[in-house]
Protein backbone atom coordinates (compact mmCIF):
# COMPACT_ATOMS: atom_id res chain seq x y z
CA UNK A 1 0.00 0.00 0.00
CA UNK A 2 1.39 3.33 -1.06
CA UNK A 3 2.90 5.76 2.36
CA UNK A 4 1.21 8.99 3.02
CA UNK A 5 1.78 11.92 5.21
CA UNK A 6 -0.60 11.37 8.15
CA UNK A 7 -3.97 12.89 7.38
CA UNK A 8 -4.74 16.30 9.35
CA UNK A 9 -6.98 16.81 11.44
CA UNK A 10 -10.35 17.06 10.10
CA UNK A 11 -13.46 19.20 11.55
CA UNK A 12 -15.35 22.21 10.18
CA UNK A 13 -12.28 24.74 10.40
CA UNK A 14 -9.52 22.23 8.51
CA UNK A 15 -11.70 19.79 6.47
CA UNK A 16 -11.12 20.04 3.04
CA UNK A 17 -13.67 18.21 0.30
CA UNK A 18 -12.16 17.07 -2.84
CA UNK A 19 -15.31 16.51 -5.63
CA UNK A 20 -14.77 15.20 -9.15
CA UNK A 21 -16.98 15.85 -11.62
CA UNK A 22 -18.99 17.56 -14.29
CA UNK A 23 -18.90 21.37 -14.84
CA UNK A 24 -21.31 22.94 -17.92
CA UNK A 25 -22.81 25.88 -18.51
CA UNK A 26 -26.80 25.50 -18.06
CA UNK A 27 -29.21 26.74 -20.64
CA UNK A 28 -32.62 26.96 -19.28
CA UNK A 29 -35.60 27.36 -21.37
CA UNK A 30 -38.68 27.58 -19.72
CA UNK A 31 -42.22 27.47 -21.97
CA UNK A 32 -44.76 30.37 -20.56
CA UNK A 33 -47.69 27.85 -20.61
CA UNK A 34 -48.40 23.78 -20.31
CA UNK A 35 -45.95 22.55 -22.74
CA UNK A 36 -46.78 21.13 -26.41
CA UNK A 37 -44.19 18.65 -27.98
CA UNK A 38 -43.88 18.46 -31.12
CA UNK A 39 -43.95 22.22 -31.98
CA UNK A 40 -42.49 25.54 -30.83
CA UNK A 41 -43.56 27.10 -27.76
CA UNK A 42 -43.27 30.63 -26.36
CA UNK A 43 -40.74 31.13 -22.89
CA UNK A 44 -37.62 32.09 -22.21
CA UNK A 45 -34.15 31.55 -21.96
CA UNK A 46 -31.17 31.97 -19.38
CA UNK A 47 -27.44 30.84 -19.08
CA UNK A 48 -25.58 29.78 -15.43
CA UNK A 49 -22.82 28.23 -14.51
CA UNK A 50 -23.45 24.22 -14.02
CA UNK A 51 -22.52 20.82 -13.78
CA UNK A 52 -23.08 18.44 -10.67
CA UNK A 53 -19.81 18.42 -9.35
CA UNK A 54 -19.03 22.36 -9.70
CA UNK A 55 -22.75 23.31 -8.16
CA UNK A 56 -21.68 20.88 -5.46
CA UNK A 57 -18.05 22.29 -4.96
CA UNK A 58 -19.99 25.97 -5.09
CA UNK A 59 -22.37 25.34 -2.78
CA UNK A 60 -19.79 23.75 -0.72
CA UNK A 61 -17.53 27.02 -0.81
CA UNK A 62 -20.79 29.25 -0.15
CA UNK A 63 -21.09 26.88 3.61
CA UNK A 64 -18.01 27.58 4.49
CA UNK A 65 -16.56 23.94 3.66
CA UNK A 66 -13.01 23.82 1.94
CA UNK A 67 -13.81 22.21 -1.21
CA UNK A 68 -11.36 21.76 -4.13
CA UNK A 69 -12.95 21.10 -7.76
CA UNK A 70 -11.19 18.23 -9.86
CA UNK A 71 -13.47 18.90 -13.50
CA UNK A 72 -12.11 20.09 -17.23
CA UNK A 73 -12.81 23.58 -18.31
CA UNK A 74 -12.49 24.95 -21.98
CA UNK A 75 -10.08 26.89 -23.32
CA UNK A 76 -13.42 29.13 -24.35
CA UNK A 77 -15.79 31.82 -22.86
CA UNK A 78 -17.97 29.14 -21.36
CA UNK A 79 -14.68 27.84 -19.18
CA UNK A 80 -13.40 31.30 -18.53
CA UNK A 81 -16.89 32.20 -17.40
CA UNK A 82 -16.98 28.95 -15.05
CA UNK A 83 -13.86 29.07 -13.48
CA UNK A 84 -14.71 32.47 -12.51
CA UNK A 85 -17.68 32.37 -10.93
CA UNK A 86 -16.66 29.20 -9.19
CA UNK A 87 -13.48 30.50 -7.89
CA UNK A 88 -15.36 33.38 -6.57
CA UNK A 89 -17.43 31.31 -4.35
CA UNK A 90 -14.34 29.97 -2.44
CA UNK A 91 -13.75 26.82 -4.45
CA UNK A 92 -10.00 25.53 -4.75
CA UNK A 93 -9.72 24.46 -9.01
CA UNK A 94 -5.40 24.54 -8.70
CA UNK A 95 -6.18 20.97 -10.15
CA UNK A 96 -8.50 21.34 -12.29
CA UNK A 97 -7.11 21.02 -16.13
CA UNK A 98 -8.19 23.08 -19.10
CA UNK A 99 -8.95 21.33 -22.69
CA UNK A 100 -8.85 22.48 -26.11
CA UNK A 101 -12.18 21.44 -26.53
CA UNK A 102 -15.39 23.02 -25.77
CA UNK A 103 -16.49 23.69 -22.25
CA UNK A 104 -19.62 21.29 -21.46
CA UNK A 105 -22.90 22.55 -21.81
CA UNK A 106 -26.35 21.45 -20.54
CA UNK A 107 -29.68 22.45 -22.03
CA UNK A 108 -32.69 22.15 -20.01
CA UNK A 109 -36.02 22.54 -20.89
CA UNK A 110 -38.48 23.44 -18.16
CA UNK A 111 -41.91 23.51 -17.76
CA UNK A 112 -44.15 26.66 -16.61
CA UNK A 113 -44.28 25.17 -12.89
CA UNK A 114 -40.23 24.73 -13.21
CA UNK A 115 -40.56 21.14 -13.40
CA UNK A 116 -38.14 19.42 -15.98
CA UNK A 117 -39.68 17.88 -18.93
CA UNK A 118 -35.84 16.84 -20.65
CA UNK A 119 -32.17 18.27 -20.80
CA UNK A 120 -29.79 17.50 -22.50
CA UNK A 121 -25.93 17.08 -21.81
CA UNK A 122 -23.11 17.66 -24.05
CA UNK A 123 -20.13 16.24 -21.61
CA UNK A 124 -17.53 15.48 -24.12
CA UNK A 125 -15.03 17.59 -21.87
CA UNK A 126 -15.02 15.01 -19.11
CA UNK A 127 -13.36 12.42 -21.10
CA UNK A 128 -10.11 14.43 -20.06
CA UNK A 129 -10.63 13.48 -16.72
CA UNK A 130 -8.42 10.39 -16.94
CA UNK A 131 -7.05 8.09 -14.54
CA UNK A 132 -3.32 9.78 -15.24
CA UNK A 133 -5.04 13.14 -14.36
CA UNK A 134 -6.44 10.80 -10.98
CA UNK A 135 -2.94 10.03 -10.28
CA UNK A 136 -1.41 13.35 -10.23
CA UNK A 137 -4.28 14.81 -7.62
CA UNK A 138 -3.70 11.59 -5.78
CA UNK A 139 -1.82 13.32 -2.70
CA UNK A 140 -5.18 15.71 -2.41
CA UNK A 141 -7.67 12.35 -2.67
CA UNK A 142 -5.51 11.15 0.28
CA UNK A 143 -5.79 14.08 2.73
CA UNK A 144 -9.39 14.83 1.91
CA UNK A 145 -12.67 14.42 4.63
CA UNK A 146 -14.81 13.35 2.18
CA UNK A 147 -13.85 12.57 -1.95
CA UNK A 148 -17.22 13.58 -3.69
CA UNK A 149 -17.35 11.58 -7.09
CA UNK A 150 -20.48 12.60 -9.52
CA UNK A 151 -20.93 9.84 -12.83
CA UNK A 152 -20.30 12.67 -15.78
CA UNK A 153 -16.59 10.85 -15.32
CA UNK A 154 -15.42 7.72 -17.22
CA UNK A 155 -15.66 4.92 -14.95
CA UNK A 156 -11.99 3.95 -15.13
CA UNK A 157 -11.42 7.74 -13.58
CA UNK A 158 -13.88 6.79 -11.25
CA UNK A 159 -12.50 3.75 -10.19
CA UNK A 160 -9.37 4.95 -9.97
CA UNK A 161 -10.10 7.72 -7.77
CA UNK A 162 -12.73 5.44 -5.49
CA UNK A 163 -9.32 3.51 -4.85
CA UNK A 164 -6.91 5.85 -3.92
CA UNK A 165 -9.38 6.71 -1.07
CA UNK A 166 -10.36 3.73 0.43
CA UNK A 167 -6.39 2.77 0.62
CA UNK A 168 -6.37 6.00 2.99
CA UNK A 169 -9.64 5.68 4.66
CA UNK A 170 -11.01 8.93 2.87
CA UNK A 171 -15.21 7.82 2.39
CA UNK A 172 -16.58 8.05 -0.65
CA UNK A 173 -19.81 9.13 -1.49
CA UNK A 174 -21.09 8.75 -5.66
CA UNK A 175 -23.72 11.01 -6.88
CA UNK A 176 -25.20 8.41 -10.13
CA UNK A 177 -25.88 11.65 -12.27
CA UNK A 178 -28.37 9.67 -14.47
CA UNK A 179 -29.98 6.34 -15.55
CA UNK A 180 -27.53 5.86 -17.93
CA UNK A 181 -24.33 6.36 -15.89
CA UNK A 182 -25.62 4.32 -12.85
CA UNK A 183 -23.64 1.40 -13.45
CA UNK A 184 -20.48 3.29 -13.09
CA UNK A 185 -21.65 3.07 -9.60
CA UNK A 186 -22.04 -0.56 -9.49
CA UNK A 187 -18.76 -0.93 -11.34
CA UNK A 188 -17.01 0.69 -8.26
CA UNK A 189 -19.29 -1.67 -5.89
CA UNK A 190 -18.42 -5.12 -7.40
CA UNK A 191 -14.42 -4.04 -7.39
CA UNK A 192 -15.16 -4.43 -3.59
CA UNK A 193 -14.76 -0.56 -2.72
CA UNK A 194 -16.82 0.30 -0.13
CA UNK A 195 -19.09 3.58 -0.89
CA UNK A 196 -20.20 5.76 2.11
CA UNK A 197 -23.03 7.11 0.94
CA UNK A 198 -25.20 6.79 -3.06
CA UNK A 199 -27.90 9.34 -3.66
CA UNK A 200 -29.58 7.79 -6.53
CA UNK A 201 -33.22 9.27 -7.28
CA UNK A 202 -35.67 6.56 -7.76
CA UNK A 203 -35.50 5.74 -11.49
CA UNK A 204 -31.40 5.61 -10.89
CA UNK A 205 -31.96 3.23 -8.13
CA UNK A 206 -33.77 0.68 -9.66
CA UNK A 207 -30.93 0.66 -12.60
CA UNK A 208 -28.76 -0.08 -9.97
CA UNK A 209 -30.44 -2.76 -8.24
CA UNK A 210 -32.39 -3.99 -11.11
CA UNK A 211 -36.02 -3.44 -8.50
CA UNK A 212 -37.63 -0.92 -10.28
CA UNK A 213 -39.28 0.77 -7.46
CA UNK A 214 -42.59 2.91 -8.97
CA UNK A 215 -44.06 6.28 -8.03
CA UNK A 216 -45.06 5.32 -4.35
CA UNK A 217 -42.98 2.04 -3.49
CA UNK A 218 -40.84 1.56 -0.54
CA UNK A 219 -37.46 2.18 -1.43
CA UNK A 220 -36.49 -0.09 1.11
CA UNK A 221 -35.60 -2.93 -0.80
CA UNK A 222 -33.75 -1.78 -3.13
CA UNK A 223 -32.00 0.46 -0.41
CA UNK A 224 -31.21 -3.24 1.00
CA UNK A 225 -29.57 -4.32 -2.30
CA UNK A 226 -27.30 -1.71 -1.89
CA UNK A 227 -26.31 -2.01 1.15
CA UNK A 228 -25.15 -5.74 0.49
CA UNK A 229 -22.75 -4.63 -2.26
CA UNK A 230 -20.80 -2.18 -0.19
CA UNK A 231 -22.83 1.09 0.11
CA UNK A 232 -23.03 1.96 3.85
CA UNK A 233 -25.44 5.20 3.55
CA UNK A 234 -28.38 4.98 0.33
CA UNK A 235 -29.98 8.62 0.21
CA UNK A 236 -32.94 8.06 -2.29
CA UNK A 237 -34.52 11.46 -3.32
CA UNK A 238 -38.57 11.61 -3.80
CA UNK A 239 -38.45 14.84 -5.32
CA UNK A 240 -41.69 16.78 -4.45
CA UNK A 241 -41.86 13.56 -1.67
CA UNK A 242 -38.45 14.96 0.05
CA UNK A 243 -36.02 11.87 0.19
CA UNK A 244 -35.28 8.31 2.16
CA UNK A 245 -31.69 7.38 3.64
CA UNK A 246 -31.21 3.88 4.90
CA UNK A 247 -28.29 3.80 6.92
CA UNK A 248 -26.68 -0.37 7.04
CA UNK A 249 -22.76 -1.41 7.03
CA UNK A 250 -21.89 -1.79 10.59
CA UNK A 251 -24.56 0.28 12.42
CA UNK A 252 -27.66 -1.14 13.41
CA UNK A 253 -30.29 -0.55 10.31
CA UNK A 254 -31.68 2.33 10.55
CA UNK A 255 -34.25 4.32 7.78
CA UNK A 256 -36.07 7.24 7.76
CA UNK A 257 -38.21 9.85 5.35
CA UNK A 258 -37.01 13.27 5.08
CA UNK A 259 -39.58 15.54 4.97
CA UNK A 260 -38.91 18.31 2.13
CA UNK A 261 -38.63 21.80 3.80
CA UNK A 262 -41.70 24.06 2.72
CA UNK A 263 -40.88 25.85 -0.49
CA UNK A 264 -41.99 28.23 -3.27
CA UNK A 265 -40.58 26.44 -6.92
CA UNK A 266 -39.30 28.44 -9.24
CA UNK A 267 -37.04 25.88 -10.39
CA UNK A 268 -35.84 22.69 -9.74
CA UNK A 269 -32.90 22.58 -11.71
CA UNK A 270 -29.41 21.90 -8.98
CA UNK A 271 -32.01 21.15 -6.20
CA UNK A 272 -29.96 17.80 -5.77
CA UNK A 273 -26.34 19.32 -5.97
CA UNK A 274 -27.42 21.64 -2.70
CA UNK A 275 -28.99 18.83 -1.66
CA UNK A 276 -25.89 16.55 -1.66
CA UNK A 277 -23.56 19.80 -0.52
CA UNK A 278 -25.78 20.23 2.45
CA UNK A 279 -25.72 16.82 3.37
CA UNK A 280 -22.00 16.73 3.32
CA UNK A 281 -21.57 20.26 5.33
CA UNK A 282 -23.77 18.64 8.17
CA UNK A 283 -21.25 15.48 8.16
CA UNK A 284 -18.39 17.95 8.90
CA UNK A 285 -20.03 19.88 11.71
CA UNK A 286 -20.55 16.67 13.32
CA UNK A 287 -23.97 16.23 12.43
CA UNK A 288 -25.37 12.26 12.52
CA UNK A 289 -26.51 11.49 8.76
CA UNK A 290 -30.37 11.95 9.48
CA UNK A 291 -29.43 15.29 10.43
CA UNK A 292 -27.45 16.43 8.00
CA UNK A 293 -29.69 15.07 5.57
CA UNK A 294 -32.32 17.64 6.89
CA UNK A 295 -29.58 20.09 5.92
CA UNK A 296 -29.36 18.62 2.35
CA UNK A 297 -33.13 19.06 2.34
CA UNK A 298 -33.24 22.56 3.69
CA UNK A 299 -30.40 23.30 0.81
CA UNK A 300 -32.68 21.52 -2.06
CA UNK A 301 -35.36 24.03 -0.61
CA UNK A 302 -33.24 27.25 -0.71
CA UNK A 303 -31.93 26.08 -4.37
CA UNK A 304 -35.79 25.84 -5.92
CA UNK A 305 -36.61 29.19 -4.98
CA UNK A 306 -33.97 30.55 -7.20
CA UNK A 307 -33.46 30.62 -11.16
CA UNK A 308 -30.34 29.82 -10.86
CA UNK A 309 -28.71 26.70 -10.31
CA UNK A 310 -26.61 27.42 -7.09
CA UNK A 311 -28.69 30.27 -4.70
CA UNK A 312 -26.28 32.72 -3.95
CA UNK A 313 -27.33 32.85 -0.66
CA UNK A 314 -26.68 29.98 0.14
CA UNK A 315 -24.44 29.90 3.55
CA UNK A 316 -24.31 27.26 6.54
CA UNK A 317 -25.72 30.40 8.61
CA UNK A 318 -28.68 30.78 5.97
CA UNK A 319 -28.77 26.79 5.99
CA UNK A 320 -29.54 26.43 9.84
CA UNK A 321 -32.04 29.61 10.05
CA UNK A 322 -34.16 27.46 6.88
CA UNK A 323 -34.22 24.20 9.11
CA UNK A 324 -35.18 26.34 12.44
CA UNK A 325 -38.03 28.37 10.40
CA UNK A 326 -39.13 24.75 9.00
Amino acid sequence: MPQHDAPEPRGPDTAVVVVIGGANVDLKSQTCTAPVLGTSNPGRSRSFAGGVGRNVAENLGRLGVGTQLITAFGLDADGERLRRETAAAGVDLAYSIRTSGATGRYTAIVDDTGDMVIAVAAMEAMDEITVEVIDACARAIARAAFLILDCNISETALMRAAAIARDNDVPVIIDPVSTPKASRVRAILSAGIPLHTVTPNRDELGALTGNAVPGNGDPGAAAESLHRAGATHVWVRLGSGGSYLSVGGDRPKRAEAIAPYPSTLVDATGAGDAMLAGYVAGLIHGLDPFAAARYGSAAAAMTIETAGTVNPAMGFAALTARIAAG
